[in-house]
Parts: C-alpha cells; sequence; structure tokens
C-alpha cells in the first residue's frame, strides 16, 4: 500500500457505538509512514544501485507495502463512523490518492517514451493508462512491467477503498472473540495462498518470467493482499471496543525485528531468492498488525516517542509522494551510470554491485526527498483540499465524547 492510507485526522478508540468518534490523532502512526517508505526506497536501491553483499537486508524493506496496507485498514476502521455514507468516503479516498498517483504515472512516462523501442511506446502507454485508472494490479504483465511499477499497490488501495464501507459496517458490529478468531483466519489465509502457489508454481533459483502471469497475479493483485487490509480493519476494530495489546512497543518491535532475523537466516532458501516466491508478506503482516495497535496505544496513553516529533510527522506527511516518485529517480540515476534504457533490463541482468552506488542512492534520496516536500507543499495538500470539499465532505454528526454511548 501505498503511504496514502494515512488519513487526516484519526479518531481515538472509543468504545464503538453508533457513530462514535472523536479528533485526537495518533502521531506516531504518520512517523512510522515514513520509516515504511524509506524501506521500500532501500529495497528499490538493492535492485537499482546494489551494494556488495546488501541485497538479503534490504529486499527486506519491500514488506514496508505490507504495513502501509495494514495501516491502511487500521487507521480507515479508526475514523468509522457508522453513519457515514459511501460516497463522500469514495470521494476523500479520491481526492487523496489520485492526483499524485497522476503525476506519478505521467512524468516517467514522458522520460521513458523517448527511449522507447519501436511497438513499445503503446504498450509504455496502454500500462500507464492502467496505472492511472487504479485497474493495473488487476493486469498481470502490467503490474511488473509498468513505467513505475510501485502504483500497482494503489491499484490494490482502490479495490480495497471499494469494499471497505460494506466491510466496516459488517465488522463494527462482531464482538472481540470474533474477531480474533478472524485474525487467525486471515493469517491462516495468506499463508494458504503462498502455499498454494509454491504448488502451482514451485520455487526455483531461475525463474523464467514468461507464462507465470498466474504466480504474479497470486502475489501482487487485490485478491491476493486483501487479507492484509482486513487484518488491519480488524485489529482497529478490537482496540476500538476496548480490547488491549499486552505487548509494549518495544516487544512488539522486538517480535518484529526477529522475524526480519529469521527472514535473513533463511534468506538462500529458493522461496527466498526472489520476490514472487517470497513469503514476506506473510511473516511480517501479523507482526506490522501487534506494533501498530502497540504505537497506538501509547499515543493514547500519552506516552512520549520519538515517531511523533515534529520532523518525523513532516516525513511522514511526505512520504506519500516520496513512495510514489522515488523508483522513478533511483531509475533516471541508474540507467544513467549503468546506460540502461528499460526498467526490465536491471530484472533479468543485474548491475554490478559496488559501494560506489551508495553515493548515487544518497543523492536519489535527497532528490526525492526534495521534490515530495515541494509537491506536498505546493500539489498534494492543497489539491487534496479542493477536492475534499468538492467531493468528499463529511455530513454524519460526529459526537462529543460525552455523547458516546459505552458499548
Amino acid at each position: 500500500m501505498s503511504p496514502s492510507a494515512q488519513t487526516r485526522n484519526s479518531a481515538s478508540p472509543t468504545p464503538l457505538a453508533s457513530g462514535a468518534g472523536t479528533a485526537d490523532r495518533l502521531h506516531s502512526l504518520t512517523g512510522l509512514r515514513w520509516i515504511a517508505a524509506l524501506a521500500v526506497f532501500l529495497s528499490h536501491v538493492g535492485t537499482l544501485l546494489p551494494l556488495p553483499d546488501a541485497r538479503p537486508v534490504l529486499t527486506l524493506g519491500s514488506s514496508g507495502v505490507t504495513f502501509f496496507f495494514v495501516l491502511s485498514g487500521f487507521v480507515l476502521t479508526w475514523t468509522y463512523l457508522a453513519g457515514d455514507r459511501a460516497v463522500p468516503f469514495y470521494g476523500r479516498r479520491f481526492a487523496r490518492i489520485w492526483p499524485m498517483l497522476l503525476v506519478a504515472v505521467l512524468v516517467p512516462l514522458f522520460l521513458q517514451l523517448p527511449d522507447a523501442r519501436p511497438g513499445e511506446g503503446d504498450t509504455l502507454k496502454l500500462m500507464a493508462l492502467s496505472a492511472v485508472l487504479l485497474y493495473q494490479a488487476w493486469v498481470p504483465s502490467y503490474i511488473l512491467g509498468s513505467t513505475n511499477p510501485v502504483t500497482w499497490s494503489l491499484a490494490c488501495e482502490a479495490f480495497f477503498y471499494a469494499i471497505f464501507p460494506f466491510v466496516a459496517k459488517f465488522t463494527v458490529r462482531r464482538s472481540l472473540r470474533w474477531l480474533g478468531g478472524a485474525a487467525v483466519a486471515l493469517v491462516l489465509v495468506g499463508w494458504g495462498i503462498k502455499l498454494w502457489l509454491w504448488e502451482a508454481y514451485p520455487p526455483q533459483m531461475r525463474p523464467a518470467f514468461t507464462g507465470v502471469d498466474g504466480l504474479i497475479f497470486g502475489a501482487y493483485s487485490p485478491i491476493a493482499r486483501v487479507w492484509e487490509f482486513l487484518l488491519g480493519v480488524v485489529a482497529a476494530t478490537a482496540v476500538r471496543k476496548g480490547w488491549r495489546l499486552p505487548l509494549s512497543v518495544a516487544s512488539a518491535a522486538t517480535l518484529l525485528a526477529a522475524g526480519f532475523v529469521a527472514l535473513w537466516v533463511l534468506r538462500f532458501e529458493t522461496w527466498r531468492i526472489f520476490t514472487i516466491y517470497d513469503a514476506l508478506p506473510q511473516v511480517t503482516a501479523p507482526l506490522y498488525a501487534l506494533l501498530v495497535v502497540a504505537v497506538a496505544q501509547r499515543d493514547l496513553a500519552g506516552g512520549g516517542s520519538w515517531l511523533k516529533a515534529k520532523p518525523m510527522v513532516a516525513l511522514g506527511e511526505w512520504s506519500y509522494a516520496f513512495y510514489l516518485l522515488h523508483f522513478t529517480v533511483l531509475f533516471e540515476i541508474s540507467s544513467a551510470v549503468f546506460d540502461r534504457k528499460s526498467i526490465i533490463e536491471f530484472y533479468v541482468r543485474p548491475a554490478e554491485a559496488s559501494w560506489s552506488n551508495a553515493g548515487w542512492a544518497a543523492l536519489a534520496l535527497v532528490i526525492s526527498m526534495a521534490i515530495c516536500a515541494l509537491l506536498y507543499q505546493f500539489y498534494e495538500r492543497p489539491v487534496e483540499r479542493l477536492l475534499r470539499s468538492r467531493i468528499g465532505r463529511r455530513d454524519v454528526h460526529i459526537p462529543a465524547k460525552n455523547e458516546v454511548r459505552q458499548a
């Protein structure tokens, strides 16, 4: 997912009533968004500007997308009001993700068209259209071949948004026992999908990237990733109903670190060699859910955290633009360094790892941060505010704390 999941106003988790919610913000979750976006950046450094012996660690950063999917479900449920209507909700989501998505699709398209081989231009345009219209992740051949590959996750988010009003209305009526069972079931579904893919497409050291549409769809499609979003929905609902995680932030972070260490130890297994085989989402999604809950609970208790310091919150606000544009910046720099014309070349013919690439990666990071800061200030935020005022106005009553009926 993308970082677009975090909304501007995160309501506090009072027990759910017919329209419960208050206006306290969970700033630490915004700070966490930046860490996840930076992790995704580092995962792409491992491919486009590789460093010696660093790839097994850097590729773990691709799990940042799983974090965003879980966070998306959590935050949307956190701010859910039972009386909220679907159409304004869709308007708010469109205002949040689409203006920056348009920029993130058109910029790399115009940069890559001049170098396209004969006949490739039309394909690039169709891929760009699929991203802009948010159906990219439903077309297996477009998912990895897009002019900006990270945009596939926005097509997944669009599907999650489409089902959310109906899922939320159902989920908030369920008991804590039901929610606990649902969380376990969702994790099992995630593993079931991966195990089925391993059976249908046995992991191999050098996969042939032909005839694997089912494998790519199973790894990246909205159907394959919706369980991560729903896990966030269930976690937020449980907390709003009064459940409290008996773990501190430090404990939840330790569990997540242990999961990463286990994955690193298993880095030479064939199911870990390539992202399409990797069980990274299956391992990290439940651990991310625990971390998000722990961080939210600490904010609610008034605990201090460096994650909600102003610089981290600002970086978190920029993270959506950063997530969408960093790959384009990295690719333009790396294609100049290695004299390669297409994204797919970096995957089928890996670039030579060198510590000199660290300087180019640092340059890409600085450029990406500068661009996303400017876009957030002068384009993303003002355009979103304008669109939300026209098509996403929330017209339900938000009760004060003393109005909320205790469940």
